[in-house]
């Protein structure tokens, strides 16, 4: 196995460290479970493309992933969240007996679909508590799943084309994030702010969908977005950067969010000028927030 996943390394780095990928690698993996060395072996692919990609620990990419990283577990986790949320109302709402919705909505494509969002929303917390060797592939397999269940479902669960192109886009950055990068992220505490972010944006939606909060029926997808561009204002504050880092990293994690609020938002004129609102915030706010983190120190 070791010979294969060696190609998949640019010839120079091959050439260079090979032999000493393949020692370790034998050394690592004597008497191993089976499941353990395919572990192994995943990790070492990855690692093999990510450097093919030019996306090895120091490059300015990598910075910009490792900021990402748990912006991207956080939005990931708010939308699929959302949609277990959604469905939950829904069934509560129901007068149908609870056996027969879940028969029916637990079978085919919209149970997929279902699935998949918890394997999300379990493999993210997962991820932001530390645990990313078994958190990142199951947000990433949820977010595959996802992905082609929601193409093939049409547009019963969302947009076919917006919504499968963001858990694609979003299972893209987190395995492009070296490993050394999300332990940095988990270190620097960002990973705490993100779990904030996640609460905050389930929290007050699942009081509205209760009708807990009877001025508010439908927030247009603006508070999750909201949200969101908070989290990584706190990171740039935290940083004291510029914000520059901080906004590629917001707009690397925002599509799984952006695509449930233009799926809700489209044809409305009010709902879209709040979301460009939201949006032009989120651009002023982040590099202010480094100025202000700067300037406190």
């Amino acid at each position: 196995m070791i010979d294969h996943l060696l190609r998949l390394y640019p010839a120079a780095y091959r050439r260079a460290h090979g032999a000493e990928i393949a020692a370790t690698y034998r050394e690592m993996t004597a008497g191993e479970p089976l499941g353990t060395r395919l572990r192994d072996a995943a990790e070492l692919a990855g690692h093999a493309l990510r450097l093919r990609a030019g996306l090895g620990p120091g490059s300015a990419a990598a910075r910009v992933l490792g900021t990402a990283y748990p912006l991207v577990l956080a939005a990931s986790a708010a939308a699929c969240g959302l949609h277990l949320l959604r469905w939950y109302a829904g069934v509560a709402a129901s007068p149908a007996p609870l056996g027969l919705q879940l028969r029916s909505d637990l079978s085919g494509l919209w149970g997929a679909l279902l699935v998949s969002s918890l394997l999300v929303f379990a493999g993210a917390a997962a991820a932001l508590a530390g645990r990313w060797r078994a958190g990142v592939p199951c947000t990433v397999a949820g977010l595959l799943s996802f992905a082609a269940a929601a193409v093939a479902s049409g547009p019963a669960f969302g947009d076919p084309v917006a919504g499968p192109a963001a858990a694609v886009l979003a299972a893209a950055a987190l395995l492009g994030c070296p490993p050394d990068r999300r332990t940095e992220a988990l270190a620097a505490g960002r990973a705490g702010t993100a779990g904030v972010a996640v609460a905050l944006v389930l929290v007050p939606l699942a009081a509205v969908a209760a009708h807990a909060v009877p001025w508010v029926s439908t927030d247009y997808g603006c508070w999750p977005l909201l949200v969101l561009a908070a989290a990584a204002a706190v990171t740039a504050w935290r940083n004291g950067s510029r914000g520059t880092r901080e906004l590629a990293a917001l707009a690397l994690a925002s599509p799984p969010l952006l695509a449930q609020a233009g799926t809700v938002a489209w044809g409305d004129r009010t709902a879209l000028a709040a979301l460009a609102t939201v949006l032009t915030a989120a651009l002023a706010a982040v590099p202010l927030a480094g100025r202000l983190g700067r300037a406190s120190r």
